[in-house]
């Protein structure tokens, strides 16, 4: 068969092997002219100006539109066209828990991956979280937990999933879709892959604002003691029972950390985890690095580096988080959302804004007067701005709520830029 598989990044790559391996004739194309010469040098065979018409299927990795111009031809003709999850996840025969959501999909999954493997179940997690599904080498016995992105679910048709949850859906990657609307519905599309017996789980704000996108057949978790299950930030509770107690230190953070903790054990409990050794698990957990991440204090002025922040909501949430007056460094690439949304929650919290990037004008121009905010040339001139603004009892934040991809190679090299310039 030949294939020709849509932007070579690491999905794309990952999908490119496996389809040499299973014999197929296949060629690579990539919008970046730069990256296609340099593969070309690693002996990969792609093209520049593929004839669509030549290939039996075409496979797209997550970051391709519907509207790019080889979809558009592959549809026309009538072509298959797979996207990189489903063509893996159709070669998988083991349990799959699949988790969405705009914000902390990173966290659960891990999370949700520790404590399954710390009760003596084998698991992985991938897919977003890092490891292409494309490159994994099955494993009959594990249970596969999946972070998925809307551009992920978009192009999926088959029920795989044994249960999936949907944690939250804010404003983002408005540059590629439409409106709200058309990414809730790319999003609420996981209920469509659940397996007939499966679990589809859903936080009770997408309920509150999406419920018209969804199907009957869904649970609820939240705050509110009416989902089927719930947390007061002090303990998980299915109704009025008390399932489990939750550590002090998830406790102070805001709610979002208590309720990606009550997702975790909704997913984990679907595969007989206790109580007792979900607690467990739950102590020994380390969070994944650039998520309100702890940096240092220095002079009385504490640092958190929150560089996967890369939304509004994100923001948000890192500053909600926050105790004491907070200078905050934001900015990036502008993904189409607007920033009056912080405006509510930084009165009485942000005392300065460093904004960086292609999205600082827009973000002093929807933020002034209220705000003070000053547009940065740099991160480590916003990280010495902000240690002469700081003062004893206060905080610096990195929290973008942009992309990283206009001074950066992706939010982890942001995030460790910033870890190093304060620790100078």
């Amino acid at each position: 068969m030949k294939t020709l598989v849509v932007g070579l990044g690491k999905s794309g790559l990952a999908a490119y092997d496996l389809l040499v391996r299973e014999g197929d004739q296949v060629i690579g194309v990539d919008d970046n002219a730069a990256l296609l010469k340099k593969l070309a040098l690693e002996g990969i065979h792609v093209s520049a100006d593929p004839r669509v018409e030549d290939f039996d299927r075409v496979i797209l990795s997550p970051g391709i539109p519907p509207s790019h111009p080889i979809y558009q031809k592959a549809a026309q003709l009538g072509k298959e066209i797979i996207g990189e999850a489903e063509f893996a996840l159709s070669r998988l025969h083991q349990p799959c828990i699949a988790i969405t959501g705009t914000n902390g999909k990173t966290t659960v999954t891990l999370l949700t991956e520790h404590i399954l493997k710390l009760s003596g179940l084998k698991a992985r997690a991938l897919g977003n979280v890092g490891t292409p599904l494309t490159s994994y080498e099955a494993d009959p016995h594990e249970i596969l937990v999946i972070e998925l992105s809307s551009f992920q679910l978009e192009l999926m048709k088959t029920p795989i999933f044994d249960v999936g949850i949907i944690l939250n859906i804010t404003p983002d990657h408005l540059d590629r879709y439409t409106g709200m609307e058309e990414y809730a519905k790319a999003k609420c599309h996981l209920q469509n892959l659940i397996k007939e017996a499966g679990a589809f789980w859903v936080h009770e704000s997408v309920v509150q604002d999406y419920k018209s996108l969804l199907n009957d057949d869904y649970q609820t978790y939240g705050t509110d003691c009416q989902n089927n299950s719930w947390t007061d930030r002090i303990a998980l509770k299915s109704g009025e029972k008390i399932e489990t107690i939750l550590p002090v230190r998830y406790r102070d953070l805001g709610n979002h950390e208590s309720e990606n903790v009550l997702a975790a054990w909704i997913l984990c409990k679907k595969f007989g985890v206790s109580a007792e050794a979900f607690l467990a698990g739950l102590e020994s957990f380390k969070k994944p690095a650039h998520r309100i991440e702890f940096v240092a204090s220095l002079k009385g002025v504490d640092y958190f580096n929150d560089s996967k922040g890369t939304n509004i909501d994100a923001t948000i949430k890192a500053v909600e988080a926050m105790t004491g007056q907070i200078v905050l460094i934001a900015g990036g690439v502008d993904k189409g959302s607007s920033y009056e949304p912080w405006k509510k929650v930084f009165a009485g919290k942000v005392k300065q804004v460093l904004a960086l990037g292609q999205a600082a004008a827009k973000i002093a121009q929807e933020l002034r007067p209220e705000f003070e905010v000053e547009i940065m040339p740099s991160l480590q001139a916003a990280v010495q701005q902000a240690r002469e603004r700081a003062e004893p009892g206060q905080c610096v934040l990195l929290s973008p709520g942009c992309s990283s991809y206009d001074m950066f190679r992706d939010y982890a090299h942001r995030g460790d830029e910033f870890k190093k310039f304060v620790l100078e």
